[in-house]
């Protein structure tokens, strides 16, 4: 839609590559705040029915709560709210997936979680004015940082989040240097992957996952290196021709 939502459908081989890099393990609630129709928490779940057995594995206390409060999703958007409701029920997840706007009032109600994966909107906030919560550190009207506020402060202590997000939050002056000093402040911001241009339809938005963990104890000096991975450079133009596919990150998630 071209509402200023700013809905981009993240590949599937992105999605199942960042997953099995974060390891989402049984008990851990998981969380998108930008959920779209689901992919990174259908995802997550069939990585934890994958490591046990269907859940077979699991006494029947985990298994409701695999299948009824691990998965926390928001979506700002009615019909691909509808969408997402019916792929999570496609897929056997109950859990709480509502229909509402991150960056306002239900954002602040989310509870925290383990882990967060997420490919927020990129742009500014036409669809649906300015970011209305009062509980951001730094407010700003760039869409991602305020998401990449609420992900960082959603996480529990040791907590882990990979997040997609474009160039101008690496770059950005003024509240994007506040934002990212605040996030490695708080969190390990071990990984920065560079993502290959044209993966998203076919503009050539430039974008990056950011693997961080929040910090076991205290809120300062968490972040000591970052490792950047480029599998930007010299890569083909994806598109229908060159579909993106999981073997593009083996030697990544080797790495």
């Amino acid at each position: 839609k071209k509402s200023g939502a700013g809905q981009y459908f993240t590949p599937r081989p992105l999605i199942q590559s960042i997953v099995e890099l974060v390891k989402p393990q049984v008990g851990e609630v998981i969380q998108d705040p930008a959920a779209g129709t689901g992919g990174f928490l259908i995802a997550a779940f069939e990585y934890v029915k994958k490591q046990t057995e269907d859940l077979y594995e699991l006494t029947e206390k985990q298994q409701n709560f695999q299948r009824k409060q691990a998965y926390i999703g928001l979506e700002l958007v009615q019909e691909t709210h509808r969408l997402l409701l019916m792929n999570a029920m496609l897929h056997g997840i109950e859990s709480p997936l509502t229909l509402g706007d991150t960056l306002g009032d239900q954002g602040k109600k989310l509870p925290k979680a383990d882990v967060i994966l997420t490919n927020p909107p990129f742009g500014t906030k036409k669809g649906g004015g300015q970011p209305t919560r009062d509980d951001l550190t730094f407010a700003t009207s760039n869409k991602q940082l305020c998401f990449l506020q609420h992900i960082y402060r959603g996480l529990k202590a040791g907590g882990r989040a990979a997040v997609v997000l474009p160039d101008n939050v690496l770059f950005e002056d003024g509240t994007g240097v506040e934002v990212r000093r605040d996030l490695m402040d708080k969190c390990d911001l071990h990984t920065i992957l560079r993502l290959p241009t044209g993966i998203f339809y076919a503009q050539g938005v430039k974008t990056n996952v950011l693997f961080f963990r929040k910090g076991e104890t205290k809120d300062t000096g968490n972040t000591k290196a970052v490792w950047i991975y480029d599998l930007r450079t010299n890569m083909p133009a994806f598109g229908k021709r060159t579909p993106l596919t999981r073997e593009h990150f083996k030697e990544f998630e080797e790495a």
